[in-house]
């Protein structure tokens, strides 16, 4: 039977991917639905024989474009993509999850929800997939804990002085994948790393504090599960979406790879200790990982603090300082027990009055600044 497919975001990366993946499989899925937020001339390219929708998004036009599908892939980026991930569950659909906002800070009320409506949650970035499919292979009964490999983003080695005057277009500069821009940032800034971890423990049920993360420069080992015999499973891939895409799409059984397959050599195993002091996320993870309260607070500083950056109103660093001083307004109010107060914690978050580095205060640092970047 062929599968009805809607996709949320389908001009952005993890979209157009998605589109690819679904033309090598014509005979096994439709698409019915695209809906993206912007780049209306892709959008209409895409279109051709499908409904679609420009602009953002309520919960009436969510529900009318996953009424005829049968799975939804949801690559809105940010807190914007929980509502997609809602209906989309509630509605006892298929979530294919890029969106890993929406797990991260309300994953275990998502995976609720799907239990009493027969929905299912299958996760397509790189790492959450990678543990997906050792538990698949190996049982989550028998797993220990977990590690998510991190590429390190395209300011691994730099100290915070390096940092000071680095560009969007230098945080953007991905070594290893080709993302949408607030992924990009959260991949520099390592911050996507710590929201993957929630996402893992909240889809896997695998407790916070029984996963770690480790620099691996050559992102070819996507994650590992560690067993309680004592044995290490890695996930050994090569960097392209499609695979995981794939995986989630033809779930339980798997065709065969129709993309050429780069093999690994051994030397290209290394892994490295994160430089907390640097990279700042890391810090707060270790520090704040048992607080309920914490992945939904950085996620909605984050998402203002990123929004600054690309628009050249802070700097680098400033996603950093903007956090904490939020971090410390909000860590220790009342946690949310519901859905409904998360959703409502988080806009209380973005609407307050939040005090952090003011766009003066970055462009005078870069107008005393004498040579730009210095990572050129």
């Amino acid at each position: 039977m062929i599968k009805k497919i809607a996709i949320f975001g389908s001009t952005g990366s993890i979209g157009t991917q998605s589109l690819e993946v679904l033309r090598t499989f014509p005979d096994k899925f439709e698409v019915v639905a695209l809906s993206a937020l912007q780049n209306a001339e892709l959008l209409e390219k895409q279109a051709t024989n499908c409904r679609s929708q420009l602009g953002p998004l309520d919960k009436k036009t969510i529900n009318s474009l996953i009424a005829p599908a049968d799975y939804v892939i949801n690559a809105v980026p940010g807190f914007e993509g929980l509502l997609v991930s809602l209906q989309t569950v509630k509605a006892g659909k298929v979530l294919l999850a890029a969106n890993k906002e929406s797990l991260a800070i309300a994953g275990r009320h998502l995976c609720m929800i799907a239990k009493k409506t027969g929905a299912q949650i299958r996760p397509l970035d790189s790492e959450a997939s990678a543990i997906w499919q050792l538990i698949f292979d190996h049982g989550r009964e028998n797993v220990a804990s977990a590690t998510l490999t991190c590429s390190g983003g395209p300011f691994f080695g730099k100290k915070s002085e390096d940092l000071k005057f680095v560009t969007a277009k230098d945080a953007l500069a991905h070594p290893t994948w080709q993302m949408g821009p607030k992924v990009s940032i959260d991949s520099a800034t390592l911050i996507n790393k710590i929201l993957e971890a929630y996402e893992v423990s909240n889809l896997f049920d695998i407790p916070i504090t029984k996963i770690q993360i480790v620099i691996h420069r050559q992102s070819v080992v996507h994650s590992m599960i560690h067993t309680y015999s004592g044995a290490t499973k890695m996930h050994i891939t090569q960097c392209d979406m499609r695979l995981p895409i794939s995986y989630a799409l033809n779930y339980p059984e798997q065709p065969s790879c129709p993309w050429q397959i780069k093999r690994t050599r051994k030397s290209e195993l290394s892994f490295d200790t994160p430089d907390a002091e640097t990279f700042r996320p890391i810090k707060w993870f270790a520090m704040h990982k048992g607080n309920p309260i914490f992945p939904i607070a950085l996620n909605a500083l984050n998402d203002i603090a990123v929004s600054r950056f690309l628009s050249g109103k802070i700097g680098f660093l400033d996603i950093y300082d903007f956090i904490e001083n939020g971090l410390q307004k909000w860590l220790y109010t009342q946690p949310p027990n519901t859905l409904e107060e998360i959703i409502s914690l988080h806009h209380r978050i973005q609407h307050s009055r939040l005090e952090g580095v003011r766009s003066s205060d970055y462009q005078n640092r870069e107008a005393n600044a004498t040579g730009g970047s210095n990572l050129l």
